[in-house]
């Protein structure tokens, strides 16, 4: 399976499929490869009843032992 780099990605983010591979770089500059990750997430408050607002998108990835998440966008 090919690999869309973060950018392609955050430009299309209304075609986004779960599990899809993914390629960017890190803060330190090394390619990462992980996978795209779709969650609803709730705001935080007490009472809220129209949670979750939004979908999200992030890129899932490992770093050595610990799986890690950077964050896309919001998926419309």
């Amino acid at each position: 399976m090919l690999a869309r780099t973060l950018d392609e990605v955050k430009k299309t983010l209304s075609g986004l499929d779960a599990g899809a591979r993914v390629a960017f770089n890190d803060l330190g500059g090394r390619v990462r490869i992980g996978t795209i990750r779709i969650k609803e997430v709730r705001c935080g408050k007490k009472n809220c009843t129209k949670c979750p607002h939004h979908i999200y998108a992030y890129a899932q990835y490992r770093v050595g032992k610990k799986v890690t998440e950077k964050y896309i966008g919001v998926v419309r």
